[in-house]
């Protein structure tokens, strides 16, 4: 457990893990391992305690500043990054976007005083995952931090259609997934569900290169940007219909 001043790294993670390692990031075996955002040292070190007690989940890390949650993130590779937006300071919206860029491959789970549509828009336009408010209990925090770690969104399908829109290029019409060939469906699913190229092309016998060829095409032909928009559109299409 943290003393209480800022750390980049709990002393107890494995140190023989390889991020090159096989398996998901952030997964050992069934295990999902978290890196925590979030102050003060008291409020970390507490949701530490609780979030040890949820089986086959684990904090690995933490971080205090933009620099130390970059390097702790990249060491660790984890699962889920749980970010503090109003502890990290007034620009929490562009620290996600360069955390996101910096490490792909781990969710980020806002969590946050106002949950409001319009600020869970904000964070998911910025990269994150969703965003779990503040007065929320403690069994809603797990359950979010499960849906993002296997690639969801933690969004009513509202406020999510919402963040599409400002993902897409509003200038022309954003044409159905139907539009797609059968294989670029199979790898916007794969997207969807949280997949990288890698996994991608291990588990359609194709190369890391054909996907990224698709993909690119995929975006070109529905005007959108990036792999949560189309993890956006590919999950509503499987939403039923109110």
């Amino acid at each position: 457990m943290s003393s209480g001043q800022p750390a980049a790294l709990k002393q107890s993670f494995p140190q023989a893990r390889s991020p090159g390692g096989k398996g998901r990031p952030g997964r050992t075996g069934r295990r999902l391992e978290l890196v925590l955002a979030i102050k003060p040292a008291l409020l970390r070190d507490v949701l530490t305690r609780l979030l040890d007690t949820v089986p086959d989940v684990r904090v690995e890390g933490y971080g205090e500043n933009e620099d130390q949650i970059r390097k702790v993130v990249s060491k660790l590779r984890p699962g889920v990054l749980l970010f503090d937006y109003e502890a990290m300071g007034p620009n929490g919206e562009s620290m996600i976007s360069r955390l996101r860029r910096a490490a792909p491959a781990t969710r980020i789970l806002v969590i946050a005083r106002r949950s409001s549509d319009e600020n869970v828009v904000q964070v998911l336009r910025a990269g994150a995952s969703g965003l779990v408010g503040k007065e929320e209990e403690f069994a809603t925090l797990v359950r979010a931090i499960q849906a993002v770690a296997e690639g969801e969104l933690w969004a009513n399908r509202r406020t999510a259609a919402q963040a599409l829109e400002h993902l897409t290029d509003v200038s022309a019409p954003v044409p159905a997934l139907e539009t797609l060939t059968k294989r670029e469906l199979e790898i916007a699913d794969g997207v969807a569900s949280g997949l990288r190229n890698k996994g991608i092309a291990q588990q359609l016998n194709i190369s890391e290169a054909t996907v990224k060829s698709h993909l690119n095409t995929i975006f070109r032909r529905l005007k959108i940007e990036g792999r949560v928009a189309l993890a956006m559109l590919a999950q509503e299409r499987d939403q039923p219909k109110d």
